[in-house]
């Protein structure tokens, strides 16, 4: 299946003028080009490690001719006078119906939406949104990356590419997931730092400037996704059954909140699930840092610590065959469809977590390091 991405690029001239408290025409123009050439970087990395065909729809001439140069091809926007009166986010609209349309006449399997404006966001970041969307099961899927205020879409990758009408704007995250809710499409909320991310107020740029300026081993800047390299003797640990994962989520008092949690390890994340009320649930969808531990109680004792990023992998009804797959190494086939069946009773979530440092110990001999 072919990924195609698209990144929509408004008149350069008329780019970030939410930032003119604290920016003149002249730097908004230059932050403009610089985060437009960003994108366009990731998203050329995107065409060469995914085979994803990459391109720019914008009626400037000067965004098309960039496109070009990073080997993207340039889409010339077809909004007419009346859309372009209706407000910018009726254009934003009508350019992305059209990119889904030119997607389709190329016989792409998916499409990804990529604002231009996303300064933290990674080539691991499209990867992650595209191995996201190979674990919904069916024929129609979303996955959806809103901004740090959770209302806004800051990626939007749906398949096939004219599954939804686009809904850009104000809350547009809760409109795109409200409809694909009502369209019975499956979907997946993928939430991140850096996808969160997106340089539109004075508070944004702030924000971009603090962490350009804070440690670089901060888990906003380091390439989390890529994971640490767990071997096949840990993997073949982790399989075992009826361990528990003892998972340690930030409160929002700061204090660590410790639970045990069933698990199941593959693709090199660890998915967990729960009930979307619980604390752990709200910690972090909060602050998406962990650390957890997975040890033996019987000889020869061993186990895992680790820390690393959590992320929403499921909720509602899309998460149950996920809770399923989780349940399924601690509860006896016999009992697999009721115990499901029990769980979701209550409204559920499943997450990812990818784990950034991993340490082994016991019987593997002294602490060893698998990651950093």
């Amino acid at each position: 299946m072919t990924l195609h991405i698209v990144v929509p690029v408004k008149r350069l001239s008329e780019a970030k003028r939410r930032l003119s408290p604290v920016l003149g025409a002249e730097d908004r123009l230059a932050l403009t080009w610089s985060l437009l050439r960003h994108a366009l970087a990731v998203v050329q990395e995107a065409q060469q490690t995914l085979g994803a065909q990459g391109a720019v729809i914008s009626a400037d001439p000067a965004a098309l001719e960039a496109a070009r140069e990073f080997g993207l091809t340039g889409l010339v926007e077809e909004a007419t006078e009346d859309l372009h009166a209706a407000g910018p986010e009726a254009t934003l609209n009508a350019a992305l119906e059209q990119a889904a349309r030119w997607a389709s006449r190329h016989n792409a399997g998916a499409l990804l939406i990529l604002p231009a404006d996303l300064p933290l966001v990674t080539p691991a970041d499209i990867n992650a949104l595209w191995q996201a969307s190979q674990q919904l099961y069916a024929t129609r899927a979303m996955v959806i990356a809103p901004d740090g205020h959770n209302s806004g879409t800051n990626a939007l990758l749906v398949r096939p590419p004219v599954a939804l009408q686009f809904e850009f704007g104000p809350d547009s995250f809760h409109r795109h997931c409200q409809q694909a809710q009502r369209l019975g499409i499956a979907y997946h909320v993928q939430r991140s730092p850096r996808l969160g991310l997106d340089v539109d107020l004075p508070a944004d740029l702030a924000q971009f400037l603090a962490v350009e300026q804070a440690d670089p081993q901060d888990d906003v800047t380091q390439n989390v996704a890529r994971g640490p390299q767990i071997d096949a003797a840990a993997e073949a640990f982790l399989d075992q059954p009826g361990l528990l994962m003892r998972l340690g989520t930030v409160g929002r008092d700061g204090f660590p909140h410790v639970t045990p949690v069933w698990y199941i390890y593959e693709a090199g994340a660890f998915l967990i699930t729960t009930a979307a009320d619980r604390v752990k649930a709200r910690n972090m969808l909060h602050n998406p840092r962990v650390g957890f531990a997975i040890d033996s109680d019987q000889r020869p004792y061993r186990g895992l610590t680790a820390t690393g990023t959590a992320r929403l992998l499921a909720e509602g009804e899309a998460s149950r065959e996920l809770t399923r797959r989780i349940a399924a190494r601690y509860v006896p086939a016999a009992r697999l469809d009721s115990m499901v069946d029990s769980l979701m009773q209550a409204p559920r979530v499943v997450f990812a977590i990818d784990p950034r440092h991993v340490t082994r110990m016991g019987s593997w001999g002294e602490e060893e390091a698998l990651s950093g």
